[in-house]
């Protein structure tokens, strides 16, 4: 018995058949670049902050470079995290050694300051239908999220080569690793080995109703 699947291509509208080997196994290639999907649909979006932040030197609890709060309702969307990513302004004397660090709410907590706005990675529409309410830095978290044992190493570190100045960049990929729920609040931070650096920083994510379990 023989199969056949029609596909029709959602940019020409021609159809076409879906081929197989003589055992029956599907023959698939990837046509589309790898997050061309998710970005093409309007809910994927980044934001940092617009006013360089001085790094912290120990684990902070509260204070964070940009925070993040899922504003939807329980059972609503997730912001799933996909990169982390931060520019450095100035850097100090010392010559320091920084890396990105970030604390994830594990309880449904108060709203965030909002003073930020999402931008939408597909650079189309409009920018007021993200869940997300972003605060800029300070000791913007609340309590119960901003703890010292929460806050987390992401990536590997950079070491200024010229004192004072600017220009080191940090990019982590996180592809879903860590998930906002609704009513939990995210914040970043960069940790240096000495004081006097600051940063822009920033996060890229996407919106999509899930299960969490």
């Amino acid at each position: 018995m023989e199969t056949k699947v029609r596909m029709i291509n959602r940019v020409t509208g021609v159809a076409g058949d879906v081929r197989a080997t003589e055992a029956g196994e599907a023959l698939v290639a990837q046509g589309a670049a790898e997050y061309e999907e998710i970005t093409r649909g309007g809910f994927a979006f980044h934001c940092e902050n617009t006013t360089p932040t001085a790094a912290v030197i120990a684990l902070p609890t509260t204070t964070a470079a940009i925070g993040f709060w899922n504003s939807a309702a329980d059972g609503g969307k997730s912001m799933i995290v996909d990169a982390l990513y931060a520019v450095a302004m100035t850097d100090g004397a010392a010559l320091p050694q920084s890396g990105i660090i970030y604390v994830l709410g594990q309880t449904r907590v108060v709203t965030l300051t909002s003073g930020l706005t999402a931008r939408r990675n597909n650079g189309y529409g409009a920018t007021n239908d993200s869940v997300a309410v972003i605060a800029a830095g300070g000791a913007i978290l609340d309590a119960v999220t901003g703890v010292a044992i929460g806050w987390q190493p992401a990536g590997s570190s950079v070491v200024a080569a010229v004192a004072s100045l600017g220009g080191m960049g940090l990019w982590v990929a996180i592809d879903g690793r860590l998930i906002i729920p609704p009513g939990r609040q995210f914040g970043i931070n960069i940790l240096s080995s000495a004081s006097g650096s600051t940063w822009n920083v920033g996060m890229m994510w996407h919106e999509r109703q899930i299960t969490l379990a």
